[in-house]
């Protein structure tokens, strides 16, 4: 990856932006009121969520646990991982901590509430789930307690992390909005108008985490791939492999082939599902920020082709201070 903090080069990058961005329907929230976002929080009770885990395609149950620690930790078989961005390891398009796979999604839903939770896993990977994010809302509902005061953090100046293909930018707040939550800035590009080169603006919220925390994961296929992939979903899913039509979002080029009615909206006639859940799968990585410097994100960060290997190198860079200082920024106080 390259690293890049004139104003110029950031100017540059983000030029063929698709100008035309999205913005989430003002319907697309749930209350989250019992959060303070200048606290952190912890369960008051364990709970379990049962499912199969993606990659052994077992029954599997995760046990989710009150932090007993000051970091976060995943478990299995005994080894404990911290949720530590230098534990990171690059595997099949996930973010794995240690041995513990397909963290992204749990992490997600730390980061929109300030939770800090263990979890203890029976295989490596964590199952794809029917609602993806809702079973920790379930888990949590009248279940939170408070831990401590967050002090708001963010970059001191703006810099850009550029791949091959794909970027990531962050910035300090520029406005009210911004001092106040994290603001995303995702764009994706795809073959044909189902997607395509979509662009949307987004608060990543309690409110709003808590409308799409069940957006799917996505499955984009060609055209052929789809229409085999619909017949092999509505005949029970795959043999080897946990997918459904009901624990992903299956699209090709030009249709949704199993669409949920919330994620429809009427006014200007997009499925926001397949972007509700990248804002999920783009900003997991945060939580290692959060953890490592004791705060609460706020600021703005754009995307383009974001995956998840690459938010272990954004992870692992921004989590050392000293190297960050090199490029004349950050982790501070906001």
């Amino acid at each position: 990856m390259r690293i890049i903090t004139k104003t110029s080069e950031l100017a540059e990058l983000v030029s063929d932006r698709n100008p035309k961005h999205l913005s989430l329907p003002e319907s697309f929230r749930s209350d989250a009121n019992q959060f303070d976002r200048g606290l952190s929080y912890t369960l008051q009770n364990s709970f379990t969520v049962e499912g199969k885990a993606t990659f052994e395609n077992k029954n599997s149950r995760i046990k989710v646990l009150p932090c007993s620690e000051p970091r976060s930790q995943f478990s299995l078989n005994g080894s404990k991982f911290p949720l530590k961005a230098e534990l990171c390891e690059k595997g099949n398009h996930n973010i794995q901590l240690g041995k513990v796979k397909i963290i992204e999604h749990p992490l997600a839903w730390m980061l929109a509430f300030g939770m800090y939770a263990e979890f203890e896993l029976e295989e490596s990977s964590f199952p794809t789930f029917d609602y993806c994010d809702k079973v920790y809302l379930d888990g949590m509902k009248d279940n939170i307690k408070s831990l401590k005061h967050r002090s708001k953090i963010g970059v001191l100046n703006p810099l850009g992390i550029v791949w091959e293909k794909g970027y990531c930018i962050l910035e300090p707040p520029q406005s009210e909005l911004e001092a106040e939550n994290l603001v995303i800035d995702h764009q994706v590009n795809y073959p044909g108008s189902t997607v395509g080169r979509s662009r949307l603006v987004c608060e990543f919220s309690p409110e709003r985490f808590s409308y799409f925390a069940d957006a799917r994961t996505t499955a984009f296929r060609t055209k052929m791939e789809a229409e085999q992939f619909y017949q092999i979903g509505l005949a029970g899913g795959l043999k080897d492999y946990p997918f459904t039509l009901e624990n992903v979002i299956l699209l090709d080029e030009e249709k949704i082939y199993n669409p949920r009615e919330k994620f429809f909206d009427q006014t200007s006639g997009i499925d926001f599902e397949f972007l509700c859940h990248e804002m999920i799968d783009i900003s997991s990585w945060l939580r290692f920020v959060e953890e490592e410097y004791n705060g609460r994100y706020v600021g703005k960060m754009t995307t383009y082709l974001f995956d998840h290997h690459k938010q272990i190198d954004i992870a692992q860079f921004v989590c050392n201070q000293q190297y960050m200082k090199k490029f004349n920024s950050e982790i501070v106080s906001i």
